[in-house]
């Protein structure tokens, strides 16, 4: 059985609007004007089935601002949304357990049907095995303890050659060995965290434990294990996805996952093992890709987006006038009630869903997600 973060997919419609208003509060002109009748005077507002450059519809998010007069540069306009890269780090339980009930041979055909999917064509992969090689209960802590060194480095799943590195190293490996797991886990988010701080533009670096048992080498408390993935969400950001096949301990997957900023883990039992591996991998592409996204930026040379005033909007099953998000200081400000927050409120490049958010925005396939900007300023 598949247990999922979230029962759909994202839709992005990051329609980022400028409307006219440029002055006030942009949180509270949108509670008082979601919905509402305004022609906005002079500032230009769109009335609720009226049209903003062609775009008809009842979402005002800043309505009109009772005759202070309009600017061009905030002129409406919709900005095409643009999701970050996503890049994986893999790392994968090839402890004796996996030769039990075929686990390893339908990781393994799972694997391949994912790395070879059309649509994962977008992401890039990093895939290391545990034990292995370096990475064995002999050398536990980071840094520096083997478990960081991919077997086949970060590459792009749209390349041919890169799909297929991946595939015959999965090939030319085999269940042995005890189980590592803070080994595993505290090198995948060292990678991450390096491979992110190194990255020259704002992408979204994930990692993806797959194991089938509990800990038997390295320290084997679930909270010092956890630890790891929390450290990498709260400080870089990182999420940590944690997959369980039969015989992995699920209430600790679910505090490496909570830990790691995803919520909870996927657990795959027996049967039909394949296929739900498979659409677990599919799930974790569809939330690591549709939670994260760009900061917008202005198509008008001379012109930048306030990033004080950007609101973002969720739409349950794509209904008007959707609810404002609110915004959160950071990943540690997170909690049941969701929000949103900057990689860097001072020069944002992204903008990252809490969990919470995230997976209202997934809980059906018409859930999705608007950005509203406000005032663009006028750039020297």
């Amino acid at each position: 059985m598949l247990n999922r973060i979230a029962g759909g997919f994202l839709v992005l419609g990051l329609g980022a609007i400028v409307a006219g208003a440029c002055n006030g509060n942009i949180g509270s002109q949108l509670d008082s004007n979601l919905g509402e009748n305004d022609d906005g005077g002079d500032g230009g507002g769109a009335t609720s089935g009226s049209d903003v450059n062609g775009i008809g519809g009842n979402f005002d998010p800043f309505g009109g601002d009772g005759g202070n007069g309009g600017d061009d540069s905030c002129a409406g306009a919709v900005l095409e949304p643009q999701t970050v890269p996503v890049s994986m780090f893999i790392t994968v339980d090839k402890s004796g357990s996996m030769s039990s009930n075929n686990k390893w041979n339908n990781t393994r055909q799972a694997f391949s049907a994912f790395f070879t999917d059309a649509e994962a064509d977008g992401l890039n992969v990093a895939l290391r095995f545990w034990p292995d090689g370096s990475c064995s209960g002999g050398s536990c802590q980071p840094p520096g303890n083997g478990c960081e060194q991919p077997q086949v480095p970060m590459g792009s799943l749209a390349d041919p050659a890169h799909e297929q590195a991946l595939i015959d190293t999965f090939n030319s490996k085999s269940p042995g060995g005890l189980t590592p797991t803070e080994a595993a886990l505290s090198g995948a988010v060292e990678f991450a965290t390096n491979y992110q701080t190194g990255a020259e533009a704002a992408e979204q670096v994930v990692v993806i434990l797959v194991t089938d048992g509990s800990p038997t080498q390295c320290n084997t408390n679930p909270n010092v294990i956890s630890g790891y993935a929390a450290d990498g969400f709260n400080n870089d950001g990182i999420l940590t996805f944690a997959v369980g096949l039969a015989g992995s301990n699920e209430g600790q997957m679910n505090q490496i996952a909570q830990a790691g900023g995803t919520t909870q883990g996927y657990f795959i039992g027996n049967n039909n093992t394949e296929q739900a591996l498979l659409q677990a991998l599919k799930d974790i592409q569809q939330v690591a890709v549709a939670c994260t996204f760009a900061m917008p930026e202005s198509e008008n040379p001379g012109e930048t987006i306030d990033p004080d005033r950007v609101t973002v909007i969720l739409k349950a099953d794509d209904v008007d006038p959707g609810e404002e998000v609110p915004r959160v200081s950071g990943e540690t400000a997170c909690g049941t009630s969701g929000g949103w927050y900057y990689d860097d409120p001072e020069d944002p490049a992204v903008i990252f869903l809490c969990p919470a958010t995230c997976d209202g925005a997934n809980a059906t396939e018409t859930s999705k997600i608007e950005i509203a900007i406000g005032c663009l300023n006028i750039v020297d």
